[in-house]
């Protein structure tokens, strides 16, 4: 925000004089950046989810965004959820299971899966069908869900191992409890990939209106798991029977035209 007013200023206000002399002797007056912190379209528990992958980007990379003071909401929903997916669950046993009635049910026009890139969903699409929507993170930019699952974000990037720094984060805010027996001390070159990688997990997270789930089929999130545990932002829940019918809504068919117009 204060280089785009720097722009603007220098553009329209300062550069708008017709000499130099007239430039030097006129004052430009900017107002003040208004912050709006009061959030009325999610959570607190989302946007405190949120705020900490802000703060981990405050600190590594504090020249990539502006410092804003945390956001506030009135609304009241719960806790983002760890999923405890064991051996025998897939996306498909979710998306197959049936309703109380018997009647097929899946995911609904308001519910998405978020996955990594373009590669990622056409596996993704190919496994679920039309059972589910699945959008990448960069396709979601802009559109809000009631409920939104984090389908494998850690486990499908590149720089897996690089999410061991956020222990130096921790061990800094002395909220290592135990201490690992090692982790990577934060290095620009080594380490610069995670600013886009954080933003990303950032929009992701803020898709939601009420419930994100973060599905993980490996153990490369343990970092930041750990960071959101010891911060107390998240609850983990094992995908059972009784779990999996919480997570389905049924949507009518004006629903899904209506979110079809959307995307």
């Amino acid at each position: 925000f204060e280089d785009i007013r720097c722009l603007f200023y220098n553009e329209f206000v300062f550069g708008s004089s017709a000499c130099a002399t007239d430039r030097r002797s006129e004052k430009g007056r900017v107002s003040k950046i208004l912050h709006l912190s009061r959030n009325f379209r999610t959570h607190a528990g989302v946007l405190k989810l949120g705020q900490s992958v802000l703060n981990l980007i405050y600190h590594f990379f504090p020249s990539s965004v502006d410092v804003l003071s945390p956001e506030s909401s009135l609304l009241f929903g719960e806790a983002p959820i760890l999923l405890d997916i064991g051996n025998n669950i897939n996306l498909m046993t979710i998306l197959e299971s049936s309703g109380k009635a018997g009647d097929f049910v899946g995911f609904g026009a308001e519910q998405v899966i978020l996955v990594r890139d373009e590669c990622q969903k056409k596996e993704i699409c190919e496994y679920v069908g039309k059972r589910a929507l699945v959008l990448t993170i960069m396709e979601c930019k802009g559109l809000e869900f009631q409920d939104v699952l984090l389908y494998n974000f850690f486990s499908s990037s590149p720089f897996q191992d690089e999410w061991r720094v956020v222990y130096e984060y921790m061990e800094e805010k002395d909220m290592l409890k135990p201490s690992p027996k090692h982790f990577t001390s934060f290095s620009w070159e080594k380490h610069y990939v995670l600013c886009s990688e954080m933003k990303n997990l950032y929009v992701a997270i803020t898709r939601t209106k009420q419930r994100l789930w973060i599905w993980e089929n490996a153990g490369f999130s343990q970092p930041i798991f750990d960071y959101w545990k010891n911060s107390y932002l998240v609850e983990e829940r094992q995908v059972d029977d009784a779990f999996i019918e919480e997570m389905q809504v049924a949507s009518s068919q004006e629903e899904w035209k209506s979110r079809g117009i959307k995307v």
